[in-house]
């Protein structure tokens, strides 16, 4: 791609785009605006149109992922609402998105600042996920002793196989990690068995 051949307004979502690229086989440290227009096939002066600084770049990549991804997980449960076909349909949306997009899970759990957990931190996948899963809880009426241990133990179960399925993109296919996520996610004590379970 040259610069007579990108659309002007689409040359933002490019950068963010090449830019992931970038970080996942260089890392952000060495991220510039000069070279991801050259990755973008454009003049150094284009990307100041749209980036100040290669902190904005930054910014702007991780509010992209951030937002794709909350995104397939609230599309994944519109259906079936809160309920513990909703939560394994979410489980699924989560684990396949990151195995799809291993770069995603890559820039913003290793090379973003993202940080989840704790009482002051504001990530919107992450809360989506904690307040679905508590509305879960409220539903089937699950043990209140109980609900720590169990939201630790589901948020590790997928956070896991969504870092299996990144790390093992390179020799499993897509299909196969819909099917492996399918029937560990059926047959996992927290979400009961369905009777034709689908992401």
């Amino acid at each position: 791609m040259n610069n007579k051949t990108y659309h002007h307004g689409d040359l933002r979502n490019l950068m963010i785009v090449k830019g992931i690229e970038f970080i996942n086989e260089h890392g952000a440290k060495s991220l510039s605006l000069r070279k991801v227009a050259a990755a973008c096939g454009v003049s150094h002066a284009a990307p100041y149109s749209h980036f100040a600084n290669k902190d904005e770049l930054l910014d702007a990549i991780e509010k992209h992922i951030t937002h794709q991804f909350a995104a397939v997980l609230k599309e994944s449960v519109k259906a079936v609402g809160e309920t513990p076909e909703g939560l394994y349909r979410m489980c699924c949306a989560y684990v396949l998105f990151f195995a799809r997009n291993p770069e995603h899970f890559r820039f913003i759990f290793i090379h973003s600042d993202i940080e989840v957990g704790g009482d002051d931190d504001e990530y919107e996948p992450y809360d989506f996920f904690t307040d679905f899963l508590k509305k879960v809880f409220d539903n089937v009426d699950y043990p209140q002793e109980m609900r720590s241990k169990a939201f630790i133990a589901q948020w590790a179960m997928i956070h896991g196989l969504a870092s299996l399925a990144v790390m093992s993109r390179a020799h499993e296919d897509i299909q196969h990690w819909e099917e492996k996520v399918q029937d560990i996610l059926s047959n996992n004590y927290l979400i009961p068995r369905l009777e034709t379970p689908q992401c």
